[in-house]
């Protein structure tokens, strides 16, 4: 429910701080007092489109603050949990517009954009103003608000099924299109997966064959230098320890203390020993294969050639052949055939497609409840015999996320006309009392916190007026209504009033909101009944319909 709102620098508005209850509040005053300003500065603040021209004259900026109470809206809770926008009991929107055209939106003083703004400005008023009327002649807005009525998961439930099934088409449309790409993709594949094969080095490693070579092609570097390692262990080492090592033990039987280093040679004289037959091993083993090299140098002249054709290190051409290899399984891979994906989304279809023809079904069911709820409101707004009726045509050619039905008011305001479509037949009034007729019906399955009705009471008047009234004191017992009204008949069924009034001061014309209580709300009825002069007898009318207002509720 809006409880605040504070506006300031807004059109001709300087500054007006509203205290807003809950009921239906009556927004009265004379023409061009600057009404629909106010309605304007609401939805600015709900994240309608700004425009610097709404700035007062001389004004930087313009500012818009509302406050909302959240105790009975738990979902609106939920949706500003989920967007990190957390708030308890409150909710705080400001909307500011600076005369350079920048526009700044916070929700509980955080930053956020227009558009999270007007999601979020939805789900807390309904604007049922000129523009709302001229929509509800369209398709699409009669199919929101039949759902709306309705109720129910299955929308939910079709738009899931339209999802699944939207992303198997897609894939097999992308398959469908990338076919050729995809053709030469696997041709490129095979073609460097083949040389990778024909590459034949077993289960040699890029590192074993490296090594492999340095050996081979150093094998005469490496035959002399082994022989001279021999020679200097075997000639010059070995003898000279084997020299020392008797000296060293009948030192240890004069000196204990030298038995270390006795123990030193000897280890060391048996190290230089394994040493010796470790060098004189390798070297037996040592060959000169000129073949083998020649094949090593082939081999390596082939890695090298792949690494820099696919731009990497040697040693990373098994990373690379690996990556080549899942990629050429999965372009090859069965379920990839079309066939396949084909099959999946058939499947898929087939689900949406049941799942489609259950809305239509509760779209049906619940079309007939409203069609007869909002004929039967009718009859009481200088409709009488007037029928309303709701079309669904189910077109099956094509998935939709909302379904498979196209939705149509029907409608005759007059008796013995065939209903017709309710943007060629009904009027600018008439479209505003049906839509009053649907939020009436609508209360029950989907209650806003806040509605705001502008003018909903044109074109009507006397008991027919009375009756709009009536019907916004009776939809002001679940949610908050605000009217803007010229009827007193309107006026008077009000829980809450509030004046504007439009006055010159030095020059400048301003606006400002004044909330009424008793006696000047019986001085505004009576305003409203007899013109700028009011009198005894105009003030004793305006006492009388708010009495009967009083005892209607």
């Amino acid at each position: 429910m809006l409880t605040h709102l504070h506006i300031r620098h807004f059109a001709i508005i300087d500054s007006s701080e509203l205290e807003l209850e809950p009921g239906m509040t009556a927004l009265t005053g004379e023409t061009g007092a600057g009404k629909s300003i106010l309605l304007d500065a609401l939805g600015l603040v709900l994240g309608a489109r700004a425009n610097t021209d709404s700035i007062q004259q001389g004004a930087e900026r313009a500012d818009i603050t509302a406050s909302f109470n959240l105790d009975q809206l738990p979902h609106v809770t939920q949706w500003l949990a989920a967007n990190e926008l957390d708030a308890e009991d409150d909710c705080l929107i400001r909307r500011s517009l600076s005369a350079n055209g920048k526009s700044r939106a916070t929700i509980n003083d955080l930053p956020v954009s227009v558009q999270t703004l007007r999601a979020l400005g939805e789900q807390l008023v309904t604007i049922h103003g000129q523009h709302a009327y001229q929509t509800l002649g369209k398709s699409a807005q009669q199919r929101q608000l039949l759902d709306r009525f309705a109720g129910g998961v299955q929308f939910d439930r079709v738009a899931k099924a339209y999802a699944s099934w939207h992303v198997a088409n897609e894939a097999l449309v992308n398959q469908e299109r990338n076919a050729a790409e995809r053709s030469q993709r696997i041709d490129m594949l095979s073609f460097q997966l083949q040389e990778f094969d024909e590459l034949d080095i077993g289960p040699n490693t890029v590192k074993d064959i490296e090594s492999e070579h340095r050996w081979l092609a150093s094998s005469d570097r490496i035959l002399t230098l082994g022989e001279q390692s021999l020679q200097a262990i075997d000639d010059v080492a070995c003898p000279a320890l084997n020299k020392a090592t008797p000296a060293l033990s009948e030192l240890v039987q004069i000196d204990e203390q030298l038995r270390e280093a006795l123990d030193l040679v000897e280890s060391a004289a048996i190290q230089l020993a394994e040493a010796s037959h470790l060098v004189r091993s390798t070297l037996g083993r040592l060959e000169h294969d000129d073949t083998r090299l020649s094949w090593l140098d082939q081999k390596l002249g082939a890695l090298h050639s792949l690494a820099r054709k696919h731009q990497c290190q040697m040693a990373e051409l098994a990373t690379v052949e690996q990556a080549l290899r899942e990629e050429f399984d999965t372009l090859t891979d069965p379920n990839m055939a079309g066939d396949e994906l084909l099959r999946e989304r058939d499947a898929l279809r087939s689900i949406y497609d049941n799942e489609a023809a259950k809305l239509s079904r509760h779209r049906r069911k619940h079309a007939k409840i409203l069609a007869k709820t909002i004929t039967e409101s009718m009859q009481g707004l200088n409709m009488t015999g007037g029928v309303f009726e709701i079309s669904l045509k189910t077109d099956t050619d094509a998935p939709h996320r909302l379904g498979n039905d196209n939705v149509n008011f029907l409608v005759s305001p007059n008796p013995g006309v065939s209903p017709a479509l309710l943007s060629r037949v009904a009027s600018g009034g008439e479209l505003s009392r049906i839509s009053l007729c649907m939020t009436l019906a609508a209360l029950d399955s989907h209650a806003m916190p806040t509605l705001v009705f502008d003018e909903v009471d044109s074109g009507v008047g006397g008991a027919v007026a009375t009756t709009v009234g009536q019907l916004l004191r009776q939809v002001g017992q679940k949610s908050q209504v605000l009217c803007v009204t010229h009827l007193p008949q309107v006026a008077s069924q009000a829980h809450h009033h509030m004046l504007i009034k439009k006055e010159v001061a030095r020059g400048k014309t301003k606006t400002s909101v004044q909330p009424l209580e008793a006696t000047k709300i019986r001085d505004e009825i009576a305003r409203m009944l007899g013109g700028a002069k009011v009198t005894t007898k105009s003030r004793q009318h305006a006492q009388e319909m708010l009495d009967s207002a009083s005892s209607f509720s």
